[in-house]
This record gives C-alpha cells, sequence and structure tokens, in this order.
C-alpha cells in the first residue's frame, strides 16, 4: 500500500492521507499575476505553506518596477465543498475587507483572478510574519489571547450585501437532524451511529443562537504569533453565520489533543466572562467537531503533522486520541 494512503474497514476504497496540492504555479502564470497587479513588476515563487485541508497557499515574492519588495500568499481553493468557485473565493476577501475595519487582525486582500490565470479559484492575500503557536510556554495566557479575540469577531455585524454571502450553520445542522439515520461518513466510524444520536438528542434538548457571526474553523492552526503574542486570524473560508458555540466547541476539541489540553477550560472560563453567554449548546458543537473528520481522522493527519505540538505524532496515535475524546464527550 502507498504510504500516503490508508484503508479503512468500513469503506471498499482508500482515502488520501495528503492535501492534493495545486500544482507549482508556472513562470506564465506568475508573469501575468505580476501584470495584474502592477504592470513592470515581477512575482517570483518563494515557498509552499504544508498542512492546509482546504487551499493550496504559496509564499510568493513580489518586486515593483520602483524597486519595493513584499510578499504575498496566493491561496488556491481545492475541490473540497460545494463553495470551491470564484464567487466564494471573492466573498472571502470582502469578509477580510469587513474584518480589517473592524479592528481584527487578518490579512489584506490584495487580488482576486477575475480572469482566469489559474486552474483554481485563486486570490492573494498579505503576508504576515507569524506562525501558529503549537507549544506556548504559557497554556492558560494563550488561550486567554484566544478566548478574547474570538469574542471581538463574534461581535462582528457584517452588512447585508456580506452576510448574503455566509453559510448558515444553524440551519445546515437542523437540516441534517431531519434524519434519524446518520450520513455514511459518520456510520463508518464505530462510535458514529451513537455520537449520531447523542448530538441529535442535544439539538432537541437545546435553542440555538442565530446570526451570530462565526469563524467556522477556529481552531490553533489558524492563528498567527510572534513569540507568545497572537498577531493575525487566518482562513476563512468556512466562514458563516449561526451560534458562537460552534467556535468556542471547535477551539476546545482542538486544544483537547494537545497535552496542554486542560487550559481548554480556561478559554471557556474567558469566553463566558468576556461575552455574557451560557453556552448551553457547547456540548452539541463540541459532538460536530469530533463528527467532522470520520470515519477516520487520519485524513486530517497533514494538518496535524504540521500544526501539533507532537510532531512526532502517528496516525494510529491520532486515531486513538480522537477516539478518546469521543468517548469521553459521549459518557
Amino acid at each position: 500500500m502507498p504510504s500516503d494512503t490508508i484503508a479503512y474497514p468500513s469503506f471498499d476504497k482508500r482515502y488520501p492521507v495528503r492535501m492534493q496540492y495545486a500544482p507549482e504555479p508556472t513562470e506564465e502564470q506568475l508573469s501575468a499575476l505580476a501584470n495584474a497587479l502592477s504592470p513592470g513588476s515581477t512575482v517570483m515563487f518563494d515557498h509552499r505553506i504544508l498542512g492546509g485541508l482546504g487551499c493550496t497557499m504559496d509564499v510568493l515574492r513580489v518586486e515593483e518596477r520602483s524597486g519595493s519588495e513584499f510578499k504575498a500568499i496566493l491561496r488556491r481553493r481545492g475541490n473540497w465543498s460545494r463553495d470551491d468557485n470564484m464567487a466564494a473565493a471573492r466573498a472571502e476577501l470582502e469578509v477580510l475587507c469587513l474584518l480589517r475595519s473592524n479592528g481584527i487582525p487578518v490579512p489584506e486582500p490584495l487580488w482576486a483572478d477575475e480572469t482566469g490565470i489559474f486552474t483554481e479559484p485563486a486570490t492573494l492575500i498579505e503576508f504576515i510574519e507569524g506562525k501558529p503557536l503549537m507549544a506556548p510556554e504559557d497554556p492558560i495566557d494563550y488561550t486567554t489571547q484566544l478566548a478574547l479575540m474570538l469574542v471581538r469577531l463574534h461581535d462582528i455585524s457584517p452588512n447585508p450585501a456580506v452576510r448574503s454571502t455566509l453559510r448558515d450553520y444553524n440551519a445546515q445542522e437542523t437540516e441534517a437532524f431531519a434524519h434519524v439515520d446518520p450520513p455514511k461518513y459518520v456510520a463508518g466510524h464505530h462510535l458514529g451511529a451513537k455520537l449520531w444520536a447523542t448530538q441529535r438528542s442535544e439539538l432537541k434538548r437545546t435553542s440555538l443562537e442565530a446570526g451570530v457571526f462565526l469563524h467556522g474553523d477556529y481552531w490553533p492552526g489558524n492563528t498567527l504569533w510572534q513569540g507568545q503574542k497572537l498577531v493575525a486570524i487566518v482562513d476563512f473560508e468556512e466562514v458563516g453565520t449561526g451560534d458562537p458555540a460552534l467556535d468556542v466547541g471547535t477551539a476546545i476539541v482542538n486544544y483537547r489533543f494537545e497535552p496542554w489540553r486542560d487550559a481548554a477550560d480556561n478559554f471557556i472560563a474567558v469566553y463566558k466572562a468576556e461575552s455574557g453567554r451560557d453556552l448551553d449548546t457547547l456540548r452539541f458543537w463540541s459532538l460536530r467537531e469530533l463528527r467532522r473528520p470520520m470515519p477516520d481522522i487520519a485524513r486530517w493527519f497533514p494538518s496535524f503533522k504540521e500544526f501539533s505540538s507532537r510532531p512526532d505524532l502517528t496516525v494510529d496515535q491520532l486515531r486513538s486520541l480522537h477516539e478518546g475524546l469521543v468517548k469521553e464527550e459521549l459518557s
């Protein structure tokens, strides 16, 4: 069996472990991009950022005719969802504009591919110096900064034009749980049916808060740090509206994969105190985050290898961690 694939017993096929990255940009594409940005400028490939599952991200060096230089990130969306189109890519840039106008530290949008220079929907954004912090010196301060930033994100009020482009997470989940039986990807995990039934019961028990601006994938790999200071939030491919406990659930499940998982409790406490929300729906959304990588979290292994405090983590260890968290949430 190839080293980058894993066979799953519940399915009669193989799932790739590695992200299917787009080809490195050609000289012709880089030249066309340079001309689109500013005639007379030069664009050069610098390096690729690994670990992403939704977009191919390449760091480019742009040299303007004046001689000034800057770095930018070319994002090319992958074939991973119904939103893999240029309209969705442009909407993501609109979200970045909205956030920057409200003082949220996110990359500046620079360009959208309106002429088909690249095969994939492509955008260019500012390169921000920093990297995900996966081994914080002080996990309590770390999760405090992240919780306070999330409260700021949730306070954003999109205008009608931007809001119309955002997915409604509450509606998606409500529609999904109109079905008693879990979808195939959930049923393929030996705890999937129980997780689905439990989450369905939670939906009946609670009332989802609606209309709040959501990041949609608020986990450590989507944050940039300089030393121990949070400097930017990135990756708004999954932005939407709905119950804010979705972002909290996404965050704390991912913190609990780490050896400093107890800091997740601090994240919850800080978020509750600052936002005034009781997070009654947190279990519902935590179960959703644990459901997402089913039937086998090996699909997410590339991200954990790049953005984890455990660089020696194996696929089987990741599976074991995931199963342990599922059992804990179901108990």
